[in-house]
């Protein structure tokens, strides 16, 4: 490793105390509960593992290649400790009081590690050799920068999923406000009217989880695609009832999103081969779903006023 790699490294693990408060910032206490998925870790179980890291990973194992001559390091099983240690109990300020201690301890230790003692080692029971050097990138990337980046994406993917949950009942207020003649009145020619809208929401929201369980269960599936124009008329949209529609919609996004919490954590990022887009990942659908929503639910807004 040469010293721009190490010190670029060294500057990650300096970093990472603001970093970490900055993403823990504002984040309310249900969010720091919250599972992004069967089998993870929450915000707060983030936390208690870089706690727990930082001082048996990290600080122990440089310490013993410092002092000993090619130490045996021994694995840490994080998913069983998490449960042993009850992680979803603990407190956050007593977790990040004791992580940020921990991490001035190694890096006063690392500041002070110089020319070929960054090539001492020991040997990981299930990584094999490990160096100084590789301990420090596993620290800075596998460890920083990966959780980093977790906590991030489960603030992401809750605030899709608070959306995706809310969308049913903002088209219910949007739609119960206005009388059946405003419902069903085009704002403009050649323009849906606001039930049409709904109506196009709620079939489509049959093309999502077609697409999700497809992904999710086959090796890049082609994504087939619907003439929505042409079920308008053929449905007759204009002419169905309100009620029924909010009623389908609430069920079909209470399955979807049944749905994507049930997914493994890799399937997020399994992709499907759209004709027009190319490969579109799960996180991707979410993230054109939410778009969807918004923007049908404020073209509904425009038709109602200008009926």
């Amino acid at each position: 490793m040469t010293d721009l790699e190490r010190a670029a490294l060294l500057h990650i693990v300096a970093e990472t105390p603001a970093r970490l408060k900055q993403a823990l910032k504002g984040v309310p206490k249900k969010l720091l509960l919250w599972p992004p998925g069967p089998g993870k870790w929450s915000i707060l179980e983030i936390v208690a593992h870089m706690r727990d890291m930082e001082r048996d990973a990290y600080l122990t194992r440089y310490r013993r290649i410092l002092s000993e001559d090619n130490p045996t390091l021994p694995d840490l099983d994080g998913d069983l400790i998490a449960i042993r240690d009850d992680y979803r109990g603990m407190k956050l300020s007593e977790l990040l009081r004791d992580w940020l201690k921990t991490r001035k301890e190694c890096l006063k230790l690392l500041k002070s590690v110089k020319g070929a003692r960054w090539e001492r080692s020991g040997v990981h029971e299930t990584a094999g050799p490990l160096s100084m050097d590789d301990l420090l990138r596993r620290h800075a990337m596998g460890n920083d920068e990966a959780h980093l980046g977790q906590i991030e994406g489960i603030k992401k993917r809750a605030a899709a999923f608070d959306a995706l949950q809310a969308a049913p009942k903002k088209l219910a207020d949007l739609l119960n406000k206005v009388d059946d003649a405003v419902l069903r009145r085009p704002p403009a020619p050649g323009k849906w009217s606001a039930m049409e809208v709904a109506c196009h929401l709620r079939d489509v929201e049959k093309l999502w989880a077609d697409r999700i369980v497809k992904t999710a269960f086959s090796d890049k599936p082609a994504f087939y695609t619907v003439d929505f124009e042409a079920l308008v008329a053929k449905h007759g949209y204009n002419a169905q009832d309100r009620g029924a529609a909010l009623k389908e919609f609430a069920r079909l996004r209470a399955d979807t999103l049944c749905l994507l919490r049930a997914l493994p954590a890799g399937s997020w990022k399994r992709v499907g081969i759209h004709p027009k887009r190319g490969e579109v990942s799960i996180e991707r659908i979410v993230e054109i779903m939410t778009g969807h929503d918004e923007g049908h639910l404020d073209q509904i807004s425009k038709a109602v006023a200008a009926a």
